[in-house]
């Protein structure tokens, strides 16, 4: 009978067993399917969401691209458009503004660079003067010559912000690339053009404070040791005048006064090698100095050519530009005032003191005169891209009717001048024309003729024929 009570507690204790385990079996199934089901609903929810987010960023896309696209087509009309007389601004889509200012984040450090030349090179210029009328008798060639070292080293940073920058932006391009229902195509027209642009300013400043840099150094090794010729150490300048000079010759859009400005540079490089290397003393001072008197009048008659076209409607300065050009137009004055004092100075011992101190302050005064300038003009074509792109401009010529058929006229357009930038021009009309008072007897401007009609029937105009 003990045995018999043995087997049946174990039989009940094995049944309670059973039925806890199919109890949690039940449970767990219960959580199982509460589970299953929160995250199939979970998933139902970010499906929802991510169909509603790339519906949402599909129409933004469309809006976006359909807004580029007006925005590009009403660009075109314009252009297109008869006599193109429209100045109302085209109203520019806010995603546009925002590629441009992404793209132009490359071209904002380097525009910063006439401000660091401008404060190295008056200093050293400073300097340089005070040593060389004996104000300074004392100060060593490396203390003249460290601002202008400082100066490159600035510029250095510079173009290292601008590549960093442009890293940041390729790396956002990409990725903006690869998303779904992407705009890069619609983006790349814009700012392709202003990255060239930005590369273009940068390898042009990189490669000319590098030659200035090599003529820096060998300029100290010859004043300070006597080591190399003054021939050596006007080699990287010499560089850069023989391309300036080959371009003038070998390039159409140079013209003449330019090539004779490098001319006119070069011609003083040579006297001056002459003067110290092959010891001319036949050559005065007057004599070396002829040259850059000669390119100081053209560079100020060329400014006066310029302001005054602006003043008659020639030309469309911006207000940066006249500016500038005022500035140039001192800073020109001041160096032809400087190179004449030098011409005619036979002994500095001769100097008083004044006229030392005025030669002192008048010869960084030039440099910093000329630097802001630049200054400005860098800065307003920065806001010229960020206001119209990169974009080259369309200006379709007009055409005239003469007696041996049509003829395409001179018509507004854009011109690059060297230290302004882009600049635009209209020919004048009849009513600017009279306006001339500097030049009555000779018209320097371009200006459009009167039409006057043809007498008789022309083979290029269609015949009209009357019922």
């Amino acid at each position: 009978s003990y045995q018999r009570d043995t087997y049946d507690s174990t039989d009940s204790a094995y049944d309670a067993q059973i039925e806890n385990d199919n109890a949690s079996r039940a449970s767990r199934s219960v959580r199982s399917t509460r589970s299953v089901r929160s995250i199939r609903s979970a998933r139902s929810i970010r499906s929802t969401r991510s169909e509603r987010s790339r519906r949402s960023r599909t129409s933004a896309d469309s809006r976006y691209a359909d807004s580029i696209h007006q925005y590009y087509n009403d660009r075109a009309s314009r252009i297109l458009s008869e006599g193109g007389t429209d100045n109302k601004l085209l109203e520019i889509p806010e995603e546009i503004y925002a590629v441009r200012r992404a793209a132009l984040t490359v071209l904002d450090p380097m525009t910063h660079t006439w401000l660091v030349i401008t404060i190295g090179f008056s200093t050293a210029a400073a300097f340089g003067m005070a040593r060389f009328s004996r104000l300074l008798p004392s100060i060593t060639y490396f203390m003249i010559l460290m601002p202008t070292w400082l100066s490159h080293l600035g510029l250095l940073a510079c173009h290292i912000m601008s590549a960093r920058a442009l890293s940041s932006f390729i790396s956002e391009a990409n990725a903006n690339r690869q998303r779904p229902n992407s705009t890069d195509h619609l983006d790349r027209t814009e700012y392709l053009p202003l990255l060239q642009r930005s590369l273009k300013f940068g390898l042009k400043t990189g490669v000319l404070s590098f030659f200035l840099f090599i003529f820096e150094i060998l300029l100290y090794q010859w004043l300070a040791h006597g080591h190399n010729s003054l021939a050596k150490a006007l080699s990287p300048i010499c560089i850069i005048v023989a391309g300036g000079i080959l371009d003038g010759i070998i390039c159409k859009t140079q013209n003449f006064v330019r090539l004779f400005a490098w001319l006119s540079l070069s011609s003083f490089l040579m006297l001056l090698v002459l003067r110290f290397d092959y010891h001319v003393n036949g050559l005065g001072w007057n004599i070396i100095f002829s040259p850059m008197l000669a390119l100081l009048c053209i560079l100020f008659a060329s400014l006066i050519y310029i302001v005054y076209g602006h003043r008659i409607g020639y030309f469309r300065l911006t207000e940066s530009q006249v500016t500038a050009s005022i500035l140039y137009s001192m800073g020109s004055s001041v160096c032809f005032l400087l190179a004449f004092t030098l011409a005619q100075l036979q002994n500095i011992s001769n100097i008083d003191k004044f006229t030392r101190i005025l030669m002192v302050a008048l010869t960084p005064l030039a440099i910093a005169l000329v630097g802001l300038g630049a200054w400005a003009i860098s800065r307003d074509e920065f806001e010229k891209l960020l206001q119209h792109g990169g974009q080259s401009a369309v200006h379709p010529k007009k055409l005239k009717l003469e007696s041996n058929g049509w003829t395409s006229v001179e018509s507004k357009g854009v011109t690059v001048i060297p230290l302004l930038g882009e600049v635009s021009y209209v020919p004048l009309d009849a009513h600017n024309k009279d306006n001339i008072q500097l030049c009555s007897y000779c018209i320097c401007y371009p200006y459009e003729e009167e039409e006057v009609p043809l007498q008789g029937e022309s083979p290029y105009l269609p015949s009209v024929t009357s019922n």
